[in-house]
């Protein structure tokens, strides 16, 4: 990724606490990346480090090839390169966190109001909803795609311009300390936390672990900042612990009663969420219960900054969602196109969803696995195929390591054994599904991005997932 960021390499050595070493201080940046494959104009490259790359690799040759204008690094042997070459070398630390505390630095000139999203389900999509009601009214920045890690973040923060009042930035994790290296980057004004599950158990060990790690995000705000958390959230006694500690102010939101943002109703369709909110009915063309609670962030943040219903009915009535997330696709027979990711928790809201839509039509869920569950893995399957079951679906076909746990947990829970399969291929399981899909049948397609389930929706949509 590339980002235009107009400086100088003098600048950027104070920013990061780096040490100009080869090149004038006053040569000009215009450009700033982490990809060799992306210099850009007058660029200063930022070398990272990877388990299976490491970006000094790449410095002689963009230095030879002219391609970029200077470059950070972290140990020694590229200062020769730079003087033969006419760029720059700035020497620092570790290259990582060198590029967050430039847009760190950035952050602070431009000073924009930084809304901080983070959650195990639902922080993209909330991320999308809430830079579209604020984008309605003022110039905003978002991170693009799902770039929300340690380089994600500052790479997003590096784009903002003079011109941007808000900033809405998604911050993930899958180890404890990276939300709080995070926090410190883009210091959020307004803090999301949208809920806790079961993702990333291998890290983190627990539920509890899992919670204190979306605490994190809290770490870089000012006392007196806000701080808006889904009143359903498990742990939820953590988060708001964790909120006293920081002086934070605290509103809730849900669908229950004491939750403070909350609507007067909703309802689910195949094609979009209906909420009533205050008298006004807000439609978006979201599929799925969990996109409610998404909604209803959305319009806490909207309320924040003196937007009301109206407005947000108003920017949200065309909102398009990342395609892999709830994406409904008719056949005749409807495919729900869940195969962006996995994990108990959106397992959950996405078979319920299912379930409460299309109670008259046979429904099939076709799973995968669900990563980074370490030793719980066979238990949160079971549980899902046990989920499976008590949400009235029809049949259960599924692929991967995990299969076996799935099928128990819906044998168990009532759903027929003959009505589970197991394929040893997705292109088995998908030359099945095809065999005996018919136009009143419903299809849950989901796994983790690793599984790629998008295939098996390709193999029976014709192309589209």
């Amino acid at each position: 990724m590339i980002v235009e960021y107009a400086t100088s390499v003098g600048r950027v050595a104070e920013a990061c606490g780096g040490t100009v070493t080869a090149g004038e201080p006053e040569a000009v940046i215009a450009t700033i990346t982490t990809d060799s494959r992306e210099p850009g104009e007058n660029s200063l490259f930022i070398p990272l480090v990877g388990e299976r790359y490491d970006g000094h690799d790449f410095i002689r040759p963009l230095a030879e090839a002219g391609s970029i204008r200077s470059f950070l690094a972290m140990r020694d042997g590229y200062t020769g390169i730079a003087e033969q070459n006419g760029v720059a070398e700035i020497r620092c630390g570790d290259t990582l966190k060198a590029l967050g505390a430039i847009a760190a630095r950035h952050r602070d000139e431009i000073d924009p109001i930084v809304i901080g999203i983070t959650g195990t389900n639902g922080k993209t999509t909330t991320k999308e909803l809430a830079f579209a009601v604020l984008s309605s009214r003022w110039s905003c920045l978002k991170n693009v795609k799902n770039y929300n890690n340690e380089i994600g973040v500052p790479l997003a923060l590096l784009g903002l311009a003079p011109s941007h009042k808000y900033a809405v930035i998604e911050m993930g994790m899958n180890h404890a300390g990276e939300l709080d290296r995070l926090s410190h980057i883009a210091k959020p004004d307004l803090a999301v936390i949208m809920n806790a599950g079961e993702g990333h158990l291998e890290f983190l060990g627990s539920l509890e672990n899992v919670a204190r790690a979306k605490a994190e995000m809290l770490n870089g705000m000012k006392p007196g900042a806000k701080l808006l958390v889904n009143r359903e959230m498990r742990c939820l006694d953590i988060i708001m612990q964790r909120a006293l500690e920081m002086d934070l102010v605290v509103e809730t939101f849900g669908l229950s009663e004491g939750a403070d943002v909350r609507p007067d109703g909703y309802r689910l369709y195949h094609d979009s969420v209906a909420v009533t909110f205050r008298g006004t009915e807000i439609i978006v063309p979201v599929y799925g219960l969990h996109n409610v609670y998404n909604v209803m962030a959305a319009i806490a943040v909207a309320g924040e900054y003196g937007l009301g219903p109206a407005d947000v009915r108003d920017a949200l009535a065309g909102f398009v969602n990342v395609d892999g997330r709830s994406q409904v696709i008719n056949r005749g027979f409807v495919v729900i196109n869940d195969s962006y990711n996995a994990n108990p928790l959106s397992l959950s809201y996405a078979l319920r969803s299912t379930g409460e839509i299309y109670p008259e039509r046979r429904k099939i869920a076709v799973l995968s696995d669900m990563k980074e569950l370490g030793a719980a893995a066979p238990a949160c399957h079971a549980e899902s195929g046990r989920a499976v079951a008590e949400n009235k679906f029809d049949m259960l076909l599924l692929w991967g390591d995990m299969s076996g746990y799935y099928a128990d947990g819906a044998a168990r829970a009532g759903l027929d054994p003959d009505r589970i399969r197991e394929f040893g291929s997705k292109e088995d399981l998908s030359r099945y599904l095809k065999t005996i899909v018919d136009d009143n049948d419903v299809v849950l397609i989901k796994g983790s991005r690793s599984m790629k389930m998008e295939d098996v929706v390709n193999a029976l949509t014709g192309g589209e997932g």
